[in-house]
């Protein structure tokens, strides 16, 4: 497992170094070619980090307003979200090298064996495992705390901390394995109509939070009873209250996808606007989103009553999610 961290000591130098005038632009813009700045990039769709390294360069003394967004989509708003972290990275660097020291030390030797063998638990026997992937971490200027990418997982260091305890974290790690495992298995899986490919976007969020962060959900048992629920995974709660509008809007779109009334491209819509949209509820950014909390219904309904082989025969054929969910006695029922 490669631990790639290079690119942190000189984004903290940099920051660090600022006063109060515009920094040394071509500076900025030689730290953010770093490769795992560029890995950062394209997870983000972005040619360019022009943007970027501009703010960086004017990090103390821009006025919050002229703030760039950083994409076209609903991560557009990241650098002004993040503002307040760089500003604390640049007035506090100590913070984040000691942070950077504790993460690094998290990654022994069996700390990377006990990663591997809690995710081969978490899949049916035989099932082919993702060799160990690089781990990235960097002074992240996107949304997403960690993510997979590339055969890899990222991990924001501003996010360590913040979204996750260092005890929290090797869950993190764990979730993040987790998505790049269930990529393998969904490169195995073919072509997917639209309401098959519709039902199958809540596994990946759904069973990484079930199984690694102990999720507590409205019908789904966390894992662990005897460990605290929901470990890194703080909006799971408030995202529990609004069950109730989750599941009719999932059955609603069920119903019409399969009466053929919406497109891949109107779920698609759907996803971004509602599912995945952090300021779905008000102003303030989401940690996480609907399709943690509901996916992890979902499928972990399915795992609670009927366990490891029929959840991932489930994950396989979308459609037996919907008999299995209606049959796992919740009280509630999927209707096409």
């Amino acid at each position: 497992m490669e631990l790639r961290l290079a690119s942190i000591p000189p984004m903290l130098e940099y920051v660090s170094s600022l006063g109060n005038a515009p920094g040394d632009l071509e500076a900025v813009r030689r730290i953010l070619d770093h490769p795992d700045y560029r890995f950062e990039a394209r997870r983000y769709g972005l040619d360019s980090l022009d943007h970027v390294a501009d703010y960086l360069s004017r990090l103390k003394v821009i006025d919050p307003s002229d703030i760039p967004d950083l994409s076209r989509d609903h991560r557009k708003n990241s650098l002004r979200d993040k503002h307040q972290l760089w500003l604390d990275c640049a007035a506090n660097p100590e913070k984040y090298r000691d942070r950077l020291e504790r993460f690094k030390a998290l990654f022994t030797e069996d700390f990377r064996t006990e990663m591997q063998r809690r995710l081969a638990s978490m899949f049916p026997a035989g099932t082919e495992m993702i060799e160990e992937p690089a781990v990235i971490s960097t002074l992240s200027f996107g949304q997403s705390f960690g993510y997979p990418h590339e055969g890899s997982i990222h991990l924001d260091l501003f996010g360590v901390e913040r979204y996750s305890t260092m005890e929290e974290l090797p869950g993190i790690v764990l979730h993040e394995f987790h998505h790049l495992q269930m990529l393998k298995l969904r490169d195995g899986m073919g072509e997917l109509t639209p309401l098959e490919l519709y039902i199958h976007w809540f596994s990946g969020e759904g069973l990484a939070v079930k199984f690694c962060n102990n999720a507590e959900g409205v019908l789904s048992r966390r894992m662990e009873p005897e460990a605290e629920p929901n470990q890194g995974i703080p909006e799971i709660g408030t995202l529990n209250g609004h069950f109730e509008e989750h599941f009719r809007l999932f059955n609603d779109t069920v119903r019409r996808l399969a009466a053929g009334e919406l497109t891949e491209a109107d779920v698609e819509r759907q996803f971004e606007e509602y599912w995945m949209n952090p300021y779905l509820y008000g102003p303030e950014m989401l940690a996480q989103t609907p399709v943690y909390s509901f996916g992890s219904e979902l499928y972990g309904v399915v795992y609670d009553a009927f366990g490891l082989e029929e959840l991932y025969r489930c994950v396989r054929e979308p459609l037996e999610l919907l008999r299995r969910f209606n049959e796992a006695g919740t009280g509630y029922r999927i209707e096409l």
